[in-house]
């Protein structure tokens, strides 16, 4: 019930969002918007953001390696899947998918798989949000816009509270893995009374998280996973810059920050259609801060939605259509984790 409650919920969000955003539009305007803009920087954009899945596929493959080597060619699939599905069943919905396809071509337990989706989740929103922060120290918005901000303390007070917040999250995450015996032993006597279905994928889950935050203490490891994300958010970087360049817009590298930082925000609502409605509106808000009439800033929004979520639909659905996964696979996957866990910690109490 209370799922259901949430799904509703979340649906809700998306359409009113989605009506927000279409009601207060000139349609005529929009659609001579879209005729003129320009075609080959949408292509090559488009081209772009699948370039980005391989950058991904390469990373997710660092964060995997203190577990299990794993190859390439199913990092990139499990990948391409997962933001395929996000186009479709929303960001909560591709991120369950990603992590499945790829425990069950690889065989790894889905505790693993997950725990480094959430890492990358860190480092993606800890990269945009630190950018994000750090540009609005320095940033000027035109004069008719920066009233908007007067209410938080300006764009500067803004940008020391996300930088100073986001450093201190990046301390803790470091501190998890410094600490990880002593909370995973915690979390043992926590739960040592509940059942061990229940509570093994959970251990397992803290466990490969430590172990995928390894990363953080090893310079070599650090520096491969850092550059892995400055090529996705690069190559993002540019498809968005290509976008507005279409329509005729061209924004400095200060301004594409800005409006990636508003992508994210938007991105994080899990509505279906890679966050439709709140990814368009918070977009055409970012576009609308720096200058851009509303109907041109929504078309870009439209645009940039599709360049976005379109082309790694496509090509998950590519590698769809050679999968065959069945939500009993699913199920056994989860399962034989928990048996796997006890067999592992009977033999460890034998070897000892």
């Amino acid at each position: 019930m209370a799922k259901n409650l949430k799904s509703i919920l979340i649906l809700a969000i998306g359409l009113g969002l989605a009506y927000w955003f279409v009601s207060r539009l000139d349609w005529h305007s929009v659609g001579v918007y879209l005729l003129n803009a320009k075609i080959w920087p949408l292509v090559l954009a488009a081209v772009l953001v699948n370039l980005t899945m391989l950058a991904r596929s390469l990373r997710w493959q660092a964060f995997l390696a203190p577990i299990k080597p794993v190859g390439l060619g199913n990092l990139f699939a499990a990948t391409s899947i997962g933001f395929g599905a996000l186009f479709v069943i929303g960001r909560a919905g591709s991120e369950i998918i990603r992590p499945t396809v790829l425990s069950l071509r690889e065989r790894l337990q889905p505790s693993a798989t997950i725990a480094t989706i959430l890492i990358e989740r860190i480092y993606d929103s800890s990269t945009v949000g630190l950018l994000f922060s750090l540009n609005l120290i320095f940033f000027e918005l035109p004069a008719d816009r920066a009233q908007a901000w007067e209410g938080l303390g300006g764009t500067r007070t803004v940008g020391l509270s996300l930088t100073f917040g986001l450093l201190f999250g990046l301390a803790v995450l470091v501190m998890l893995r410094l600490k990880a015996e002593l909370i995973i032993r915690w979390v043992e006597r926590v739960t040592n009374r509940l059942p061990k279905k229940l509570t093994l994928p959970l251990l397992n889950f803290v466990r490969h998280l430590a172990e995928g935050l390894s990363v953080l203490l090893n310079l070599r490891k650090l520096l491969v996973t850092i550059f892995y994300t400055a090529c996705v958010w690069v190559l993002v970087s540019v498809a968005t810059w290509l976008a507005l360049f279409a329509f005729g817009v061209n924004f400095s590298p200060s301004q594409i920050i800005f409006t990636l930082g508003f992508g994210l925000i938007g991105s994080i609502v899990p509505t279906p259609g890679g966050s439709a409605g709140a990814f368009h509106a918070a977009a055409a808000k970012a576009f609308e801060f720096l200058g851009l009439e509303s109907n041109l800033a929504a078309s870009i929004a439209i645009v940039y939605h599709l360049i976005a979520f379109g082309p790694p639909f496509l090509l998950g659905l590519y590698y769809l259509v050679r999968e065959d996964i069945s939500f009993g696979q699913v199920r056994e996957m989860i399962a034989s984790e928990g048996e796997t866990s006890e067999l592992k910690k009977q033999k460890a109490g034998i070897s000892s």
